[in-house]
């Protein structure tokens, strides 16, 4: 049985400027992401990895094509339709963990339910927590926490909704490699044991190896697809991007 479609790129450009300094950062991507499945998105810089992503979260609107969420053509939202859609419908993991500084990791973690005016869930928040580890760390505010716990602690707050797709922009970045494993470990937990959507740009080989398949993007075109990566296969298909014939 085919898993249903909870993300999907139509044709979807992106052309930044205009005229002479016009910067083409998509050109024509077309892909689905699916319930359950996890996704790593590489490609050299500026080759418009994160440009997908962001026009996928609705965080960006293309230039041309479709971007769709549960079957929403997100272009025909109102500014408000799409800020309540990326509040209830999509969790965001950044390089940069994101956590406000007077707020306690708890608060932090709740913000979007507070946001929505909505209260926790106690089961699914507490299976969250558990699941990051920061079930001691609460009332901790970032700065007495380490950058992993940081991090952790986005990444609850990304789950705390329940989202059909959770979107991470090089997750790892900022992290040791002993943090960084943890991280990717919860993600793909979540694709596998909480069947939602992963979808994580990254340029690290390693953690490209977590995920259950792997797009490859260049000058803004999708170039290549691996299912069932491994660090290796990953690094030898990167090291072909030097080559001039990338692509074909």
């Amino acid at each position: 049985m085919e898993r249903q479609v909870v993300a999907e790129a139509v044709a979807l450009g992106k052309v930044y400027g205009d005229g002479e300094n016009a910067v083409v950062a998509l050109s024509g991507v077309s892909a689905v992401f699916r319930r359950g499945e996890f996704t790593a998105v590489m490609g050299p810089s500026g080759s418009g990895k994160s440009t997908l992503m962001h026009c996928l979260a609705g965080l960006d609107a293309p230039t041309s094509g479709t971007a769709r969420l549960g079957g929403t053509d997100l272009g025909a939202l109102s500014d408000d339709a799409l800020t309540a859609l990326r509040r209830e419908r999509v969790g965001f993991v950044f390089q940069s963990f994101n956590l406000l500084p007077t707020l306690t990791a708890w608060e932090n973690i709740t913000l979007p339910l507070a946001l929505a005016g909505r209260r926790p869930d106690s089961a699914w928040t507490e299976q969250v927590i558990a699941a990051v580890g920061l079930g001691d760390r609460l009332d901790h505010r970032p700065a007495q926490l380490s950058g992993g716990q940081q991090q952790r602690g986005a990444c609850a707050r990304a789950l705390v909704t329940r989202p059909e797709i959770v979107v991470a922009d090089e997750p790892t970045g900022n992290l040791d490699s002993r943090s960084g494993a943890r991280i990717l470990e919860l993600l793909r937990r979540c694709a596998r044991e909480w069947e939602q959507t992963v979808l994580m740009v990254t340029h690290d080989p390693i953690a490209a190896g977590y995920a259950d398949r792997v797009l490859f993007l260049a000058d803004g075109a999708l170039v290549d697809e691996m299912p069932e990566p491994t660090p290796e296969r990953v690094l030898d298909r990167m090291r072909r991007f030097d080559s001039p014939a990338v692509g074909r």
